[in-house]
């Protein structure tokens, strides 16, 4: 490609987000691939242990997601497993103070550079009960004891910001298997028509 196009995955915790962000990214031949460092925050553990740190969890993450999103401003097709606007899902989700989701929300428009925008974000769609299962199948140990509420009202807060967004591609990730060739064809194909567009 001779210009920048990113496309984002994104959907709930354990929906498959950077699994297919993988997939698409050697089926696409594309030029770069960002995946989330999310092992890299100190706070996660504490949070999923019901610590009072949401605040601490959900700006490192946005610092971290900013950091490098901000450098990708290379001519070419990126990949990634999420989009800046994830940032305002789970800080909607997660923080309870509401002086501190007006203070994250403040520093998120400080620093939401139009560059770090995707051009197409590919939404995950899943059932609370579909994410559960994958989340015991992979079996991070910090995951384990999510609750289904948060899962939930993860869901919830997505629909909330994609419906006012134009450029989504939504899949029923419920029944989407990323590792069957046909159903990885068809979405590959519907991208390339979104972006020809």
């Amino acid at each position: 490609m001779n210009k920048k196009y990113k496309i984002t995955l994104e959907g709930n915790i354990g929906s498959g987000k950077t699994t297919l962000a993988n997939a698409l990214f050697e089926k696409m031949d594309a030029d770069y691939l960002i995946l989330e460092e999310f092992e890299k925050n100190p706070y996660l553990s504490l949070l999923y242990e019901k610590a009072d740190v949401a605040f601490e969890t959900e700006m490192f993450f946005l610092v971290s997601r900013y950091s490098q999103l901000k450098n990708d401003n290379q001519d070419g097709l990126i990949i990634s497993d999420y989009d800046m606007f994830k940032n305002l899902v789970f800080a909607e989700t997660t923080i309870k103070n509401k002086e501190e989701l007006k203070k994250f929300k403040s520093i998120y428009n400080i620093l939401n550079i139009k560059s770090a925008r995707s051009d197409l974000i590919v939404y995950l769609d899943t059932s609370v009960d579909t994410v559960v299962n994958r989340i015991k199948k992979r079996n991070r140990s910090m995951e384990i004891k999510l609750d289904k509420n948060y899962l939930a009202n993860l869901n919830k807060n997505y629909k909330k910001y994609l419906k006012d967004m134009d450029n989504v591609i939504l899949i029923d990730a419920n029944e989407f298997n990323v590792f069957d060739e046909k159903q990885l064809d068809n979405l590959v194909n519907k991208i390339k028509k979104y972006m020809e567009v």
